[in-house]
């Protein structure tokens, strides 16, 4: 039997960890949106998460950046509605509230997930490692979807 993946945005500042991570967390978890400023974290996630399909991550990362903006696009069909947004490092606690506050106005059904630096000390890494990281946004999601 074969499920798939969870489809999440993810909000962090450096693109090559997220690249790194996104891959550590296939394939149970698909990164779907990749946003790399609070600019676009504010544009393009509200939307996004609220079905809002058109909305192609800036960035050019996640796999719904590899599909058109056209309404004829066959592919269309195949993006995916992000059920989580999960925090990188590099974010500061207002980052988090204006992103949390402007996606649960329009989808307060998304979950937020956060992995901090402590968190990642906490694991007994030190400096962002893709592994750990990976790890504990696993866990963390999954106590999330547990508690819906």
């Amino acid at each position: 039997m074969s499920t798939s993946p969870i489809p999440v945005a993810t909000f962090g500042k450096d693109p090559k960890v997220a690249e790194q991570v996104r891959e550590k967390l296939l394939p149970d978890i698909e990164v779907v949106h990749c946003s790399l400023t609070l600019d676009s974290a504010l544009l393009e996630l509200p939307a996004l998460c609220s079905g809002n399909l058109q909305t192609a991550p800036s960035s050019g990362l996640g796999t719904n950046a590899q599909l058109t903006t056209s309404d004829s696009d066959p592919d269309a069909s195949t993006r995916k509605v992000p059920q989580a947004i999960f925090f990188g490092g590099g974010f500061t606690d207002d980052e988090y509230a204006q992103i949390s506050s402007a996606v649960h106005a329009l989808a307060p059904q998304t979950h937020m997930i956060k992995v901090q630096k402590r968190d990642v000390l906490a694991a007994g890494s030190f400096g962002p490692n893709p592994d750990t990281i990976a790890k504990i946004y696993r866990k963390k999601m999954a106590a999330a979807l547990a508690a819906a």
